[in-house]
């Protein structure tokens, strides 16, 4: 679900409580992925491919928002990031995509990279592919790309002031011993380090390119991915053709790819049903009308459970009431989140603890969070036993994210009246977006609040953050040593079943501690229209390589 234009929400510096300590197990290298054939690389539009496909065609989706100016590293926004001009770059690592990739998921894979070492807890080594190239664009002009342009991009995002240098907060020093190695010290172990590598704003952009003005805010946009960018439309849409220089064999299987530019989302859905668009992301609304007028929707769609994205409750645990676990404990017994998912959100949301899911081990069952909800009459005995008058006042601070997302405000409202049930007085205080921005996710003004979560995509950006209690974001206030010290063991465990136990582990302790979670968290439903091959997005992470390997069947 579309989320506001407001930086993420990641400490610029980490918690004391991080330990420094060589982690316990270390990750499997990657395997290097083939370097391009020329032949592949020739190949024309509508040309037959080796597996007997027909690939190519232009391909039309839709982004709702546009951009303020091009330059990657000097915005947060996904638009740039992930559907605008960002597409025309490459990154050191990107997300795992495809049909066998279970998701949620945030495995990494090489990008740009052959394979990588991890030399201790604290150094990475990555050697580059052969035959990667600059686009053949001024002023770049084709040039090799080399470990010193990932080590100038990285300097540059790491500038003071920089929107996205929180990602890569942790790095001491990067060095290019040589054109194809690069070096990369971080100040402490970091199980998501590799994520932030892989992030679609931690892109590789060419120093010539920032030279000629000394930013790149106007372009020219020249990257070493599999898309050339070449226009804006006018600022309506973002414009691409495949790269035939790009480094992966026959990639992208597209001739083009246009990016519509649509902030309304009823226009949108309408340029979708008449086909001006082959791909999109719909409303709970829309699907239901959809699948009315076309039954065999349902064999071209997929449902993507987004992690750490959706609806958000939170309690302020250091002023009353909710300074008593009771009274938390209470309001989470009242409520029925899968009943207002099924009312609300047409059954299109699903409920966790919040925080983002490296894999789908991660994910508490169904059956062991129902045991934190709708049990109205345990919560009456727990507000009876605070100490307080009954009703107990309450505001409940809701963000006004207009008309295009009217669930969140309804979900809001449903809370208050099932809290009402068990012996609360709960009042809907409505902000508009930029007060709940400022306020809320920020200011932590609030006694409690339901509405949108902070835009937060990597684990330890949230654990660490907002969850832990040495947090920067941590703007519940709450202290909890034994939660502390599971997302700290967390952050450092390169191991996956160990960190996956870890993570269950501090999702159930900040359950139990009733501090924040989501009734709600968002399920994107994506459909195409016949024709469509090869579609098995990835999103998270800004991630955006899935659109390489799709294409419109007969070119």
């Amino acid at each position: 679900m579309p989320m506001p234009t407001i930086a993420p929400v990641i400490p610029t510096t980490m918690p004391a409580a991080i330990p420094t300590a060589i982690p316990t197990a270390m990750p499997a290298p990657a395997t290097p992925t083939a370097v391009p054939d020329a032949a592949a690389q020739q190949r024309g539009a509508g040309d037959v491919d080796v597996d007997g496909a027909r690939h190519g065609g232009t391909l039309n989706v839709a982004s709702m928002r546009g951009i303020g100016h091009q330059d990657v590293h000097y915005d947060v926004s996904a638009a740039l990031a992930a559907w605008g001009p960002g597409l025309a770059y490459s990154r050191l690592m990107r997300f795992k995509g495809g049909p066998d990739v279970e998701l949620p998921s945030l495995a990494v894979e090489c990008d740009v990279c052959a394979g990588w070492t991890m030399v201790d807890g604290e150094t990475f080594e990555f050697r580059l592919r052969d035959g990667v190239v600059w686009q053949d664009l001024a002023p770049v002009n084709g040039r090799a790309l080399t470990a010193g342009d990932i080590a100038f991009s990285y300097g540059r995002q790491r500038e003071d002031g920089a929107p996205n240098a929180p990602l890569l907060r942790l790095i001491d020093a990067v060095e290019a011993p040589s054109d194809d190695l690069l070096r990369i010290r971080i100040r402490a172990a970091d199980a998501d380090f590799l994520r932030a590598l892989a992030d679609g704003h931690s892109k590789i952009v060419a120093r010539e390119a920032v030279a000629l003005s000394g930013h790149l805010r106007g372009g020219p946009t020249v990257g070493s991915g599999a898309w050339v960018f070449m226009g804006d439309g006018g600022g309506s849409e973002h414009v691409f053709e495949r790269n035939a220089s790009y480094y992966e064999a026959g990639l992208p299987y597209l001739d083009r790819l246009r990016v519509h530019v649509i902030p309304d989302a009823a226009t949108a859905y309408a340029a979708f049903r008449v086909q001006r668009l082959d791909a999109h992301r719909l409303r709970a609304g829309e699907w239901a009308a959809l699948l009315e007028q076309t039954p065999d929707a349902g064999e071209r769609a997929l449902d993507y459970m987004e992690t750490g994205a959706g609806m958000e409750v939170a309690f302020k645990a250091t002023a009353p009431p909710f300074d008593d676990a009771g009274a938390r404990r209470a309001a989470m017994y009242a409520m029925r989140p899968w009943r207002a998912i099924d009312d609300i959100w047409g059954g299109k949301a699903h409920v966790a603890q919040g925080m983002p899911l490296a894999a789908a081990d991660w994910a508490l069952s169904d059956d062991e969070l129902r045991g934190y909800f709708g049990d109205p009459e345990r919560g009456r005995e727990l507000l009876a036993g605070v100490g307080r008058a009954l009703p107990i006042a309450v505001t409940i601070s809701a963000g006004d994210f207009g008309p295009e997302h009217p669930e969140y405000l309804a979900h809001a409202e449903r809370i208050a009246e099932e809290m009402r049930a068990v012996g609360f007085a709960p009042e809907v205080e409505l902000l508009n977006r930029r007060r709940f921005g400022e306020d809320v996710w920020f200011g932590g003004d609030y006694q409690m609040y339901a509405g949108p979560a902070a835009p937060v995509s990597h684990p330890n950006g949230y654990l660490l953050a907002m969850l832990s209690g040495g947090g920067a974001w941590n703007t519940t206030g709450h202290m909890d040593a034994g939660l502390d010290a599971a997302i700290a063991a967390q952050a450092q465990e390169y191991g996956a079943a160990a960190r996956a136990a870890l993570a269950r582990e501090a999702q159930r302790l900040a359950l139990d501690g009733g501090y924040r979670f989501m009734p709600a968290a968002a399920v994107s439903t994506w459909a195409w229209r016949r024709g469509v091959r090869g579609f098995h997005p990835n999103f998270a992470g800004s991630e955006y390589g899935h659109w390489g390997r799709v294409w419109l069947d007969g070119g």
